[in-house]
């Protein structure tokens, strides 16, 4: 691993701003800071094309605009709708996190990490993007795509060192820009077969070779008792869609 200096940080989160603001890819949920958008979002996203998701987002947040709404809403109207995405199983887990936001928090959806961490089917990457976006507190978000760049530009194979770099990252800019366009390097140039040519990055990094089977990204254990605990374990290689 080779750690950037401060002087280097700076530069880095300025080729990323510049590049997010003319190549970033615009998203409806990109330009929202509520919670409950980006809780519903992000787990749309799991494992579906960013594409899909926003054919549906307008559709869905008309019918269901708050968490009281798609608590209290009709099982076989979610049904429905989700059978048409392909993602039957995902309108009933929403329905279930919700009815649990609104028994313990009142509706109100946590700021907070351990309490957001609670919520059934809530893992460490959606509760970071709902920190980081939704509550606007900043925090890491780290996908696969994310530690791919880390990886390369510093030889980062460790979701808990990506996730300090990342917070050093935000001192020198806006940390929802930052995120994004991490996101998108991963997504658009910094790919399993890189476009170099085209990454802003490109003249700063040192092309560290990927180290896939030294990842390890961080997944939530729910212990017997029902308390929670975070680990480090082996990336398991599944197609991802993350956005």
């Amino acid at each position: 691993m080779c750690m950037p200096s401060e002087d280097k940080f700076k530069e880095i989160v300025e080729k990323l701003l510049e590049w997010f603001n003319g190549n970033g890819r615009k998203f409806p949920w990109r330009t929202v800071n509520d919670p409950y958008v980006i809780l519903v979002t992000e787990f749309l996203l799991q494992r579906t094309k960013a594409e899909v998701v926003e054919r549906t987002y307008y559709e869905f947040f008309s019918k269901y605009p708050t968490i009281e709404s798609l608590a209290y809403s009709n099982t076989t109207d979610l049904r429905k709708f989700f059978s048409n995405l392909g993602l039957l199983y995902r309108g009933e887990r929403l329905k279930m996190i919700a009815e649990e936001i609104l028994e313990k928090y009142g509706g109100t959806i946590p700021c907070e990490m351990e309490a957001l961490l609670k919520l059934r089917g809530v893992g460490v990457y959606i509760a970071s993007a709902v920190l980081n976006f939704g509550c606007d507190v900043p925090t890491p978000v780290v996908d696969k795509n994310v530690l791919r760049v880390l990886n390369r530009l510093g030889g980062i194979v460790r979701e808990t060192v990506a996730r300090h770099v990342i917070l050093k990252l935000y001192r020198y800019g806006n940390n929802r820009k930052i995120a994004y366009a991490l996101i998108d390097i991963g997504a658009i140039t910094c790919l399993e077969n890189p476009r170099c040519a085209a990454c802003p990055l490109d003249d700063i990094c040192p092309k560290f070779p990927l180290q896939k089977s030294e990842w390890r990204m961080l997944r939530k254990i729910v212990k017997k008792d029902g308390s929670t605990e975070l680990r480090e374990q082996p990336v398991v290689r599944k197609k991802s869609y993350r956005t």
